[in-house]
Formats: C-alpha cells, structure tokens, sequence
C-alpha cells in the first residue's frame, strides 16, 4: 500500500488469504491511509500507511490500533500484532513477515480457526464481602470488634494484623472465585487462562478462547453466573477480542 513517499507500513495482523475485513475502520497516525489486506500466497497482511515523520505511541496511536484488531478479531480469524508493527515498504511486509514466517502463521491460524476471545472481569462490592469474610472467620471478627471506638495509635500494630489477616481472606476468596469461573466456563471454551484480578476490590480476571459457534450459550453461562452473583460481584464480559492470550509462543512470532 505504501507509496515511499514518507510512509512506512503499520502492520495490525495477519489474517488468511480472501478473509473480509470491516470497513471504515480509522488507522493508526494521524494521517493514516486506508486500511486494507496485502496478500502473499494463502496470507494477508492487515496494513495502513503511516507517516514516519513522527514517532507512534500516543494514545490515540493505541486505542487506534486496540480498536483495529479487535474489530476485526471478531469477525474473522487474526494474528494480531502488538503495537508498534512498522516496515519500510509492502516487499518488506511480503519478505520480512509474510514469507518468512508462513508455515508458523498457518498453523497458528489453523489452531485459532472459528474461535474468538473473550475475557471476564469482575469487582468485588467491598461491604458485601468484607461482611461475609468477618461472619465467616470468628477471629476477624474478634478482632475487629476488639478495635472498635479504639485509639488507632494505640493499635496500630493490631490493625495491621487485622488488614493482613483480610487480605489473606480476599486472596482465597479471588482463588475460589476464579476456580468457580474455571470449573463453568472451561467445558465452553476451547482455552483458559486466569489473569490477575489487580486492585483491591478486583475479583476475577479470566481470558476464554471460544468456537463462535458456542458463544451464545457461552453468554447464557455468564449471565447465569453474573446473577448468581449479582449481589457481591459485578462482572463485565468483554469481547471479542483480538486472541493475544493465546497466540502460539515462538521466538519473534507475532511480536516482531
């Protein structure tokens, strides 16, 4: 697509040969071209123009580029790139990417074929769960009754123990939590990979890889699961999404 004229190629992915992509999709750069499919035998490349007159990483450069393979992560099936995939020119893209990595793209693609990501997010509401730990764990409670209308100087180390003793009761409930998600929502996905739930109220953090042809009842699952519990987490399913969870490892691969 590049014409030399100061551009260089963005490269958002690869995908199969033929494969349609959404259109109107905006591009990385501010003056970015039109993004479109260079192909090489049974490949394609997902590409634009980009200026190189100015370096990317902007935020509107990342959102741009989220926006982009996940667009097209959920229609069709794509290797996306992490951020940043600049080449010189189209040959290079044939050469560099397309060519020499062809044998490991078509199996990857093979291997994610028909399937799309989703990833299951989860916040804790903190009164709620606070409550069940101290009801649950006779000697948090104690203890925190045995600090009320207390001089916090004066028990300081004592509340210490106390948040350490909560932390730890929050840790085996994310635990548990995160096995629940696992134990109902595995027999639906073709993978799983269980992240960490980051931040003090986070509960899960859970990536699925799943055969678009069982995402509906894979939606009824986490819908049954979200009123379940509605009244002490508050989920949010997000996809699809481009498969960077469960991209096949090898050295360079997809991240070059």
């Amino acid at each position: 697509m590049s014409d030399g004229a100061g551009n260089g190629v963005y490269v958002y992915g690869v995908v199969v040969s033929g494969a349609r992509i959404p259109g109107e999709l905006e591009p990385v750069g501010e003056q970015g071209g039109e993004i479109g499919l260079l192909d090489h035998r049974d490949l394609a490349a997902v590409v634009s123009d980009v200026p190189t007159d100015r370096k990317l990483g902007r935020r509107a450069d990342l959102l741009a580029h989220e926006r982009v393979v996940n667009a097209v992560a959920a229609e069709v099936t794509m290797l996306p790139m992490r951020f940043g995939g600049v080449v010189t020119d189209d040959q290079a893209v044939v050469d560099e990417l397309l060519e020499d990595n062809h044998d490991f793209f078509v199996e990857a693609l093979s291997r994610l074929d028909g399937c799309v990501q989703f990833v299951l997010y989860g916040r804790y509401d903190q009164d709620t769960v606070l409550g069940s730990i101290v009801e649950q764990d006779p000697a948090i409670a104690e203890l925190s009754r045995s600090l009320r209308d207390t001089d916090p100087d004066a028990t300081h180390y004592e509340r210490i123990k106390l948040g350490e003793r909560i932390a730890s009761a929050m840790e085996r409930e994310r635990t548990a939590d995160a096995e629940k998600v696992v134990e109902l929502l595995e027999p639906l996905s073709e993978a799983v990979v269980v992240k960490a739930a980051g931040g003090e109220d986070g509960a899960v953090n859970v990536a699925l890889l799943v055969r678009r042809d069982r995402t509906a009842e894979f939606d009824t699952a986490v819908d049954a699961l979200g009123d379940e519990w509605s009244d002490r987490v508050e989920l949010q399913l997000i996809g699809r999404v481009a498969p960077f969870d469960f991209l096949p490892e090898r050295d360079g691969g997809t991240e070059d």
